[in-house]
């Protein structure tokens, strides 16, 4: 199933998107980060986890990016909750960077996102509620924090008696 499929098939459920290079070290931490803080504090069947891998450092051909995120997966396990994507035209991130207002025009990665339970993937992708990030020329506000990440995450959930 497509991510855009997938997050309207997932509404009434909290939704936490990251999108990163599976050859970026700050991604491969973000995404334990992520793991840590908030696929394992929170049990619940109201959050929904989507990994969205994108080759922006190494451009890497699909195959290469293939094994790349194959080799992170253990950093955030697929399960019912996380799904994992391999996006080669890194469409996701191409979507998000002029949300977020990414420099330059450049495409989103290192970026983890949270949406509530209403957020509704139409012609456009969705606004997050809350996002924080690992870029430079980004707001240092912003900067990635699991714990607040997950303060975040968990007041979304509260909306929804999770």
């Amino acid at each position: 199933m497509q991510l855009k499929d997938r997050f309207n098939a997932d509404v009434g459920k909290v939704r936490v998107l990251f999108i990163g290079d599976p050859t970026c070290p700050p991604c491969r931490h973000g995404a334990s980060v992520i793991q840590e803080n908030v696929v394992n504090r929170f049990a619940g069947d109201k959050l929904a986890v989507y990994v969205v891998w994108v080759p922006l450092l190494n451009l890497q051909d699909p195959p290469t990016l293939q094994r790349h995120a194959q080799q992170c997966a253990k950093l955030i396990p697929p399960g019912l909750r996380v799904t994992h994507y391999i996006d080669p035209a890194a469409y996701s991130g191409k979507k998000y960077g002029p949300i977020l207002g990414v420099p330059y025009g450049s495409p989103a990665w290192d970026v983890y996102l949270a949406f509530g339970a209403d957020a509704h993937w139409a012609e456009n992708a969705p606004s997050p509620v809350y996002w924080e990030h690992q870029l430079g020329g980004m707001p240092a506000k912003n900067y990635l924090d699991g714990p607040r990440f997950a303060e975040e995450v968990r007041k979304l959930l509260a909306k929804i008696g999770q």
